[in-house]
């Protein structure tokens, strides 16, 4: 009998923690984003203070996802949505977000940016990927450091404003955070500093923002989001064969099959990016590390 009782004292225990953990989770503050690497930066600067429901999951492409039932309740509880700016699954959903939640707070990161448009790319390298987007603009603006370090800051002043209980705490890991920004800005700059080529090639035009930032040349396989043609391929094996490249970047959501037969053709090799991925400081170490090894081969 005395076993039963303590059985059963354990078991009543054991339900109410599970209930109270179910309840301080439901209580906790929640902001919407809409890619992974947004999450991470706020990761940092709450340290888990405030849950974050990321639109667009691991592994799947920002340019056609639709979103579950569960993260359009998430979102409909949301206090803010922090939309990347030109993502073009934000522009299909942004006015269905608003009407779900009108009084949710909705911030665009891209505002302080210095945009890559139309007029910035370089036809004539190929470097026309970024065309495949709203308006010419490329989104893909977390590649650069140093438009992060904007992001992070319009991310915490935001953030303070809706969560001011938390201040103190924010401040001191925002902080935290952009010197570990200027840590890996500096790592990429020596990284970078002694190359003598500046060109890398990939299929899809993601980094075009971290090129710029760092004095290289992006060449992208893919023109205006569509696969290239028979003649396209040919300018392109000609071209990596001309500049003695060696390597296609393909990010992890897409199919490397056009890549490894392009890469065979010039007798190089494919290397998975993510930049969709969440450790954005480590992504973007081996995105650098990958690039360098490429010219130091050379």
């Amino acid at each position: 009998m005395k076993k039963f009782l303590i059985f059963l004292l354990l078991g009543v225990l054991s339900f109410g923690c599970k209930n109270s953990s179910k309840r301080e989770t439901e209580l906790q503050p929640i902001v919407t984003v809409s890619i992974l690497p947004q999450k991470y930066f706020i990761d940092r600067i709450t340290n888990g203070k405030i849950a974050v429901n990321v639109m667009v999951p691991e592994g799947s492409d920002p340019h056609t996802y639709e979103p579950s039932a569960k993260q359009m309740q998430d979102l409909s509880n949301s206090d803010a949505y922090f939309r990347m700016g030109y993502i073009e699954f934000e522009l299909a959903w942004i006015s269905k977000f608003e009407a779900l939640n009108p009084k949710m707070k909705i911030v665009d990161l891209s505002k302080n940016a210095i945009l890559i448009k139309p007029d910035d790319s370089h036809e004539d390298h190929h470097d026309h990927g970024q065309h495949d987007h709203h308006l010419g603009i490329d989104p893909h603006i977390w590649s650069s450091p140093l438009e992060v370090s904007k992001m992070c800051t319009i991310l915490f002043e935001n953030l303070i404003e809706i969560y001011p209980q938390y201040k103190d705490e924010f401040t001191a890991n925002h902080q935290l955070f952009n010197k570990e920004i200027d840590s890996l800005d500096l790592y990429i700059k020596e990284s970078f500093q002694n190359l003598e080529s500046k060109k890398f090639m990939i299929y899809h035009s993601a980094l075009a923002y971290f090129a710029r930032d760092y004095n290289l040349e992006q060449l992208a396989v893919e023109a205006d989001g569509k696969e290239p043609t028979p003649i396209d391929i040919k300018n392109i094996i000609e071209l990596a064969q001309k500049e003695n490249i060696k390597v296609i970047f393909v990010q992890k959501q897409f199919n490397t099959h056009n890549a490894e037969v392009l890469a065979k053709e010039i007798n190089g090799r494919v290397v998975q990016i993510d930049p969709l991925g969440y450790d954005w400081i480590e992504i973007t170490k081996l995105i650098t590390n990958e690039i360098a090894l490429i010219y130091s081969a050379k």
